[in-house]
């Protein structure tokens, strides 16, 4: 049992004491020092406490450490660069691969430059072959020539209607053997069967048309219908109808003639190469392509006095769509897309015509406010982005850093704009126009009228030119070669195709209008819509 503290110190007390009585008594035997120790031991260990037993552990065996090992040998160039790189290892493979990229970049532009220098040796000793054949109705029309050029050179064969036989000639001399004009006049519903027999004709023989041998020798590589672009639909402004209030025109001798050129001669020629286009997107199972381009003002809301142009254009639209749903409905005909393009203005200048005289126009446009058309080759652009679904647009092959992005970009732009979109000069106003209620359109297309008015009741009667004063101030050979403004004439205002309508003889008379007729006659009639006449027979009063 191991003593405790208050054991050992008892211990040391008691040793203390006997310690103390020991030297007291042993005072006197001082010199003999040695004899009085041992006594003193004896004494201790015979009359003193017995002392506590103490066990402490044994120490083991005692070893030598081993002498230190000699410094190592100072290390080499290898094994201090690998040190290093282990020390630094993502910096170094961050140049490794940096190398290695612009290694194989610097490698492949070697290469794809040795390349593109082999093709331009060989397309200039052989000519590419094309199998894609766009068909573009109405090739005679200001915006269509610059289209079939593009075209053309974007590596397509185009076939294109023209009106007249005049026209054959200097459409495809403008080409590059490429370009095939047919006669298609839609004012003739005879010419469509010989337009589609000649067409037929056509995807048979070789192409460039200017090429030596026969032309219908057999060609492994059989062309194949692509695409078809209409603007037969959209006739020019030239050729268009005047403008007139719906009570004017005459269904028979206006309306008829132009609805049968502007709708019914596209759509029967549209019906004729539908199955072929079907057959050809079957067989090759590519995306193909209808386009039908109408006047972005007539397909979006109608103006005023455009009664004729606008129900045309919407009974295309109205088509367009139909056929489009009937297409998605369709088995085997998912790959064709019907788009609708609402053209705006667009400038049909030449290159020269516009470096020539393009300053000063631009100079007058910003003198007179007045809008500014859109350049043809935006519209070219559009139309070749749906046809070739984005891949041979300007902006497809843009890069940036050496990424190609452009086709990406113009893959996501033609989703975004669908299956119809407008391009032009004024396009988008009107679309945005045709999403407002009708009765805030109305009021904002009668705006122009009501402040004409407004302007002429504020105006002194001195300068309100009336129709009175005109007759007033014409002499009598004035009279005698026009008409009277004041009477109407014998023959009705001139349309295309609209013959004169003769009337009875006798007095004729108008009849009065409102009190405010006379101020708004001269903006009526600069605006091309004339006063409304009712004739009365002879003998008969205007009252």
């Amino acid at each position: 049992m191991m003593p405790t503290i208050d054991d050992v110190e008892q211990y040391f007390e008691t040793v203390e004491r006997l310690v103390s009585d020991s030297l007291t008594a042993a005072s006197l035997d001082l010199p003999h020092i040695r004899e009085a120790i041992n006594k003193l031991w004896i004494d201790i260990t015979r009359y003193g406490p017995p002392f506590p037993e103490i066990h402490a552990g044994r120490l083991g065996p005692f070893e030598l450490p081993a002498p230190p090992p000699p410094p190592p040998p100072p290390k080499s160039l290898i094994e201090k660069t690998g040190d290093c790189l282990k020390d630094h290892s993502w910096i170094v493979s961050g140049l490794v691969l940096s190398t290695l990229g612009f290694g194989l970049f610097v490698g492949y532009r070697a290469i794809s430059a040795k390349h593109a220098f082999r093709r331009r040796i060989k397309s200039t000793t052989t000519v590419p072959e094309k199998r894609q054949v766009v068909v573009v109705l109405g090739g005679d029309h200001p915006l269509a020539l610059p289209l079939i050029l593009e075209l053309e050179r974007k590596g397509y064969i185009v076939i294109a209607s023209v009106s007249s036989a005049d026209a054959v000639s200097p459409l495809e001399a403008k080409g590059h053997g490429f370009v095939r004009a047919l006669v298609l006049d839609p004012n003739e519903p005879t010419t469509i069967p010989i337009f589609l027999r000649s067409l037929g004709s056509t995807l048979s023989r070789r192409f460039p048309i200017s090429a030596a041998g026969d032309p219908y020798l057999p060609n492994p590589s059989h062309p194949l219908l692509h695409s078809i672009i209409s603007f037969l639909t959209m006739p020019a402004p030239s050729t268009g109808c005047a403008p007139g209030p719906l009570e004017q025109v005459s269904l028979h001798d206006t309306y008829l003639p132009y609805l049968l050129s502007t709708h019914v001669a596209p759509l029967q020629t549209l019906q004729a190469l539908l199955p072929l286009l079907r057959a050809d997107a079957q067989r090759t199972r590519a995306c193909r392509s209808i386009i039908i381009c109408l006047p972005a003002a007539d397909a979006r809301i109608g103006l005023p006095f455009t009664s004729v142009r606008a129900m045309s254009a919407a009974a295309n639209v109205r088509a367009t769509d139909v056929l489009r749903r009937e297409i998605s409905a369709a088995q085997g005909m998912g790959r064709i897309r019907v788009v609708t393009v609402d053209v705006g203005a667009i400038d049909d200048w030449t290159p020269s015509e516009k470096a020539t005289y393009g300053a000063a126009l631009y100079a007058l446009n910003e003198t007179s406010k007045t809008r500014i058309p859109e350049d043809v080759s935006k519209f070219v652009d559009s139309i070749i982005g749906v046809v070739s679904s984005g891949t041979k647009t300007t902006g497809a092959g843009k890069a940036v850093y050496g990424v190609g992005v452009g086709l990406a970009y113009e893959k996501v732009k033609d989703w975004i704009r669908g299956n119809r979109f407008s391009i032009g000069a004024g396009a988008g106003t009107y679309t945005l126009a045709s999403f407002l209620p009708t009765r805030v359109l109305d009021c904002l297309l009668g705006l122009p009228h009501i402040l004409v008015g407004v302007r002429n009741g504020l105006l002194p009667p001195a300068n309100v030119i009336s129709p009175s004063a005109d007759v007033a101030r014409t002499t009598p050979a004035d009279i005698s070669a026009r008409p009277h403004p004041r009477v109407p004439s014998t023959s009705s205002p001139q349309y295309p195709g609209k013959g004169t309508a003769e009337q009875p003889g006798g007095d004729e008379h108008e009849t009065a209008s409102d009190s405010g007729s006379e101020s708004v006659g001269t903006d009526t009639e600069s605006s091309g819509v004339e006063s409304s006449w009712i004739s009365l027979g002879p003998g008969e009063s205007p009252t």
